[in-house]
């Protein structure tokens, strides 16, 4: 608490008092002793400034560690919530892609399937000619099929985006398809956006959850020298990406 101005003048009377006690008994006050009270009376006076210099700086360091302890329990809290979006994240792909790997399992085991756990995604690889025809940018039926099955377990799970990704192998277009498409950037879109629409339209999905790009070659897992790597090359990716 800080020692307020009617305490000193409390101190000074006090004092004084004393004074005129001593000088009723004695009749008289030495100098030696006058100055002896003076002496006390500024003693005392510092001694309670010091208090309240110690008093207010106190007060400002426990303004402060209160100030750092909200900072720390709201980082805690910020940290907390960010695990368990993480655990919940986690759960969500894991139930995802065992479901996904249950429903395509005969197209997993004939290497026309793979799905992948990225970080806080999953991917399903489409390769090859499973979803479109060689230079067709139109779904074919085992394609359809199989989207369909996708869409009934993703339909409802509305805590996932879906990002449909087109990529090619580095051959270039026949003369026949550049009718069509100008080049590999063409096609790999249109195929894109083919599964989105697709997806929209028959497979019931919410658009606002879907988005389509494509890739041309630019964006290769294997190397496209050999004829087993361009056809890993040519494929469809689907990411599910929880909605934060």
């Amino acid at each position: 608490m800080e020692i307020s101005v009617h305490k000193k003048q409390l101190l000074i009377v006090l004092c004084l008092i004393s004074l005129s006690i001593l000088g009723s008994g004695s009749g008289c006050v030495s100098k030696m002793k006058y100055m002896q009270l003076e002496a006390g009376l500024h003693n005392a006076e510092k001694q309670a400034a010091y208090a309240q210099s110690r008093y207010k700086y106190q007060k400002k360091i426990n303004i402060q560690l209160a100030g750092r302890i909200e900072k720390l329990e709201l980082e805690t809290k910020k940290k907390q919530s960010v695990i368990k979006l993480q655990k919940e994240i986690i759960s969500l792909l894991d139930d995802t892609k065992k479901t996904i790997e249950t429903s395509l399992k005969d197209q997993i085991a004939k290497q026309e399937i793979e799905v992948v756990n990225m970080e806080d995604k999953l991917k399903v690889i489409f390769i090859d000619k499973i979803l479109f025809n060689s230079g067709s940018s139109k779904i074919n039926y085992s394609g359809k099929k199989l989207l369909l099955r996708m869409a009934g377990f993703l339909r409802d799970n509305k805590k996932q985006n879906i990002m449909i990704e087109g990529h090619t192998d580095n051959v270039p277009l026949k003369e026949r398809l550049k009718k069509r498409f100008a080049g590999n950037w063409e096609l790999s879109t249109a195929r894109a956006a083919a599964i989105a629409r697709f997806l929209q339209k028959k497979g019931g999905l919410d658009p606002k959850r879907l988005s389509a790009c494509g890739y041309s070659c630019y964006r290769p897992v294997a190397p496209n020298n050999t004829k087993k790597g361009r056809r890993q090359n040519r494929r469809i990716e689907i990411i599910l990406v929880p909605i934060k």
